[in-house]
């Protein structure tokens, strides 16, 4: 049986753009390979003359395996050479083998030495390697405050690294965290639905307030996706945004119970209240969060997060009672 020519010609055309392309995905991959023989060629015969700068990029390209076969004892020899002639970029480079123990035996302490060559001139990747040492305490004594002055010295050179690692530069959009947006602003628009155009249930006793838990919502939403992206200029910025990203949560959650849960109102304001005294007082007592951006980041969240629902929840609350008096025919004051 012949196949119709409606379905063989369609069927025809998605073979032949699917093969081209795949063609072209070949021929591009091979075309860049040869790029990497050629430009390590081209390296070799600049660091075989002493060029500092290329015998630091040919122990990159034998670290990452481009354009030459991946060796890390063959990227430390021109790493060495380079660091010999002062070069910053392999001295950290050094210092990263040694960290992790690639081509030689893991060793924190020559890690932190070569680490420390580059600090010493300035270099921002070494500075916030180092850090990370003085902030997971390996090869040194535990201390946040000193990675945080040296993530501050590498931030202040743009280095992106340093810059997340202080709050100074969103993340990005994780698959997970565009999952999460995507399923609040389906919850915004279903709020704000129901509150625009009321049907008959017990919910539209209270429009206005879910047209502002929606509105919070979307702020909060709009908020995130900032922090994911945008980038901050100081740690009084970071810690100033997240507490107001949480604080409008906090709204959202409060109006919302109000309207579906207000025989819970009480409860859940009694708990904020506990929960937002307790966690102070615990790092008040047990940190230094004045010397640290990352407990004072979790501070500003938490504290955002509990206000942002303690305060509707006590406005409604004290609103109940007056209406309560009022139908008794007392008054409150």
């Amino acid at each position: 049986m012949r196949m119709p020519w409606k379905i063989a010609v369609p069927i025809s055309c998605v073979a032949l753009i699917s093969g081209a392309a795949l063609t072209w995905q070949v021929f591009k991959l091979r075309t860049n390979e040869l790029k990497l023989v050629q430009d390590a060629r081209t390296c070799r015969v600049r660091a075989e003359q002493g060029d500092a700068k290329a015998e630091a990029n040919l122990g990159n390209m034998y670290y990452h395996g481009r354009g030459v076969p991946q060796d890390y004892a063959e990227a430390l020899g021109w790493y060495r050479k380079a660091a010999d002639q002062g070069d910053a970029k392999a001295e950290n480079s050094i210092a990263l083998l040694y960290y992790q123990g690639q081509g030689v035996p893991q060793d924190y302490a020559e890690a932190l030495r070569w680490y420390r060559k580059a600090v010493d001139q300035g270099y921002p990747p070494g500075q916030y390697n180092l850090g990370n040492m003085y902030y997971y305490g390996r090869g040194v004594p535990q201390d946040r405050a000193e990675a945080e002055r040296l993530y501050q010295k590498a931030a202040d050179q743009g280095d992106e690294y340093a810059q997340r690692a202080l709050g100074l530069r969103g993340s990005g959009l994780t698959i997970r965290f565009a999952i999460s947006l995507s399923a609040m602003l389906l919850a915004c628009w279903w709020v704000l639905k129901d509150a625009l155009f009321p049907q008959r249930s017990l919910r539209q006793r209270q429009p206005r307030v879910l047209t502002i838990a929606g509105v919070c919502g979307l702020a909060y939403v709009g908020l995130s996706v900032y922090g994911a992206f945008g980038i901050f200029q100081s740690v009084l910025t970071v810690n100033a945004f997240y507490f107001a990203e949480s604080l409008i949560a906090g709204i959202t959650i409060a109006l919302l119970i109000t309207v579906f849960g207000p025989k819970n109102a009480k409860v859940i304001l009694g708990m904020s209240g506990i929960l937002l005294i307790g966690h102070d007082l615990i790092v008040i007592s047990h940190h230094a969060f004045g010397r640290f951006i990352t407990t004072i980041s979790g501070f500003s969240v938490v504290n955002g997060l509990l206000i942002g629902m303690a305060v509707p929840l006590a406005i409604f609350l004290w609103l109940e009672m007056r209406k309560t008096a009022r139908d008794r025919g007392g008054l409150i004051s």
